[in-house]
């Protein structure tokens, strides 16, 4: 079968890879099979071996209380037609079956249970997306055939946290402190749907407050919730710094989807990004290659090539005016979200960008400013 294929070697193919997120769409999930554990215990130290992606939420059998310390190391990757997965892509984690569903932000956790019961790990296929707080998976996972995968886990409780990790949260928290980075960014939270991750940060420099992704192998989408009403005029005003881009295909295609960009919601449920393109030119709008994405939102792209590149560049676009040229439909009335996009799960190739000085403006009266 197709989906047995799913788990074979391979190096990176942009052929292999758009097949695979097809499929995913096809199937309505990915094919990622969450595993049978086998648990090896020492006092307050748990190890499990996570072996079919399909699975869905597996009991660890670690029983936790409000306020119990945790931390979980994972291991491992899997390998779905060449696009390689890391514990971070697709970990998620709850305590109790009524639990609210997390991601694992990296491949080494560290978190405080929010509620009393037994802790459960589920790998979560990348482009299937929960839309209920416990993460429930619909029957066509669970009864779907295994799918191999190889992530070891390794957990720690309370006493052996505390001892293992104390001088490592005490260097990491002087770390903070003194670069005085905020993740995320003030005023920013991950996409639920996505989970959150280590991409977004944000601090002040020079008296100016700058927002920042650093791509390494990762992706991460902030939002930050506003009620603005739009009009013909009103204007979406920012700066941004591209140091390098990651995609090694037109983004256009799936396999060349990496990318970062700034992004508005609108009360219709559309958004629509500006980015900087690799290989699209100038005024180049498309909607996203990816399923779900593909529904409600499209990319419209403002500077290209490696031109200009490690140097602040501003923009100002009417928003209404971009929205009609790009998306088909009537127009939104709303402004719901500001979004930060980053992705590089592709290709992998590092990048980096900055953000400043976010403005809606009306008429000249400002409305918005971060």
């Amino acid at each position: 079968m197709q989906r047995r294929k799913l788990v074979q070697r391979h190096k990176f193919s942009p052929s292999r890879a758009a097949f695979w997120w097809l499929l995913v769409s096809y199937v309505g999930v990915s094919s990622m099979s969450y595993s049978e554990i086998r648990a090896a215990e020492t006092p307050e130290i748990t190890k499990l071996e996570l072996t079919n992606a399909l699975a869905g939420w597996i009991n660890t059998g670690i029983s936790l209380e409000v306020g119990d310390p945790f931390q979980v190391d994972a291991r491992g990757m899997w390998d779905a037609e060449g696009l390689i997965l890391a514990p971070r892509h697709v970990l998620w984690y709850r305590v109790s079956e009524d639990g609210t569903a997390r991601n694992f932000p990296s491949d080494d956790l560290s978190a405080v249970s929010e509620a009393s019961g037994e802790l459960e790990i589920a790998i979560r296929p990348p482009s299937f997306y929960w839309f209920d707080k416990q993460g429930t998976f619909p029957p066509e996972i669970l009864e779907a055939p295994e799918v191999a995968v190889s992530f070891t886990l390794e957990i720690r409780q309370s006493g052996a946290l505390h001892s293992a990790r104390q001088s490592e949260a005490g260097e990491n928290s002087s770390q903070n402190f003194r670069h005085s980075e905020d993740r995320p960014p003030k005023d920013f939270k991950y996409l639920t749907i996505l989970g959150e991750s280590e991409v977004w940060s944000g601090r002040v420099v020079s008296n100016e407050y700058f927002v920042s992704a650093s791509l390494e192998d990762d992706v991460g989408i902030i939002k930050m919730p506003v009620n603005i009403e739009l009009s013909d005029s009103m204007l979406f005003s920012f700066d941004w710094l591209y140091h390098s881009l990651p995609a090694v295909a037109p983004e256009t295609s799936v396999v060349g989807h990496d990318y970062l960009s700034i992004a508005l919601e609108f009360d219709n449920g559309q958004d629509l990004t500006w980015m900087w393109s690799k290989f699209l030119a100038k005024g180049t709008s498309f909607t996203c290659p990816l399923p779900w994405w593909s529904e409600r939102e499209t990319h419209y792209v403002l500077d290209s090539g490696s031109d200009g590149l490690g140097k602040w560049k501003s923009h100002s676009r009417n928003i209404l005016d971009d929205y009609a040229e790009a998306v088909a439909g009537d127009p939104p009335k709303k402004i719901v979200g500001i979004w930060l996009i980053a992705n590089n799960l592709f290709a992998k190739q590092d990048a980096s960008a900055s953000f400043r000085n976010i403005t809606l403006m009306d008429e000249g009266e400002q409305v918005f400013s971060y």
